[in-house]
C-alpha cells in the first residue's frame, strides 16, 4: 500500500468515527431532554405522587394561612396524590385527611396549569370552583406546580410545590 491509499483510509475511518459520535450524542441529547422535561399532559402527571417539598415567595410581613380552603401550606408537605389517568383522584394530607378531586392540564409549554376541583362528594361538572397552579418542568419522577398568591396592594407571592413520584 502506498502512503495515498493509507491516508484515504485514515480519512474515511476519521470521518466515519466522527459520524458516530455525532450521532450517539445527538440521541443521547434527545433521550435526555425526553426525560427530564416532558409535554404538560394527563399521562405524564398520572401516578402516585408525594409533595417532597415547598417553596414560598411572599412580600414581607404576609402570612399565608390556608392554601387550597383546606390547611396551612406546611400540612401539605409529605401529602400524597393519587391521579389517575381519567381526571379523578385525590390528596391526603400527613394528618389522614383525604379529599376526592378531578383534575386536569390546561393550556401547553410555559403556559401549562395543572388544576383541580375538591369534589366533596358532588359531580365534577357541578363543582365550579377550582384551583390552578402553573406547571414546571416536568419528569418521569417530578414535577413543579406553582400557585401565585394576591399579597395585597398589588403584590403577589408563590407556593411552589415539588411533587416526586412514589
Amino acid at each position: 500500500m502506498n502512503r495515498r491509499s493509507i491516508d484515504s483510509i485514515m480519512k474515511k475511518g476519521n470521518t466515519a468515527i466522527l459520524f458516530a459520535l455525532l450521532i450517539t450524542l445527538l440521541f443521547s441529547c434527545t433521550a435526555s431532554k425526553n426525560a427530564t422535561n416532558l409535554k404538560p399532559t394527563r399521562n405524564h402527571l398520572a401516578g402516585n405522587w408525594i409533595i417532597s417539598n415547598i417553596a414560598v415567595e411572599m412580600p414581607q410581613g404576609y402570612k399565608v394561612t390556608n392554601v387550597f380552603d383546606e390547611a396551612p401550606y406546611s400540612d401539605f408537605k409529605e401529602s400524597n396524590w393519587d391521579l389517575i389517568r381519567n381526571g379523578n383522584g385525590s390528596f391526603t394530607l400527613s394528618n389522614g385527611t383525604k379529599e376526592n378531586i378531578y383534575w386536569s392540564v390546561n393550556g401547553s409549554g410555559d403556559n401549562a396549569q395543572f388544576q383541580f376541583k375538591k369534589l366533596n362528594g358532588a359531580k365534577p361538572r357541578n363543582v365550579e370552583t377550582g384551583y390552578k397552579l402553573k406547571l414546571g418542568p416536568i419528569s418521569d419522577s417530578s414535577f413543579t406546580a406553582t400557585s401565585v398568591i394576591d399579597a395585597g396592594n398589588n403584590q403577589t407571592g408563590t407556593i411552589t410545590y415539588t411533587f416526586s413520584k412514589k
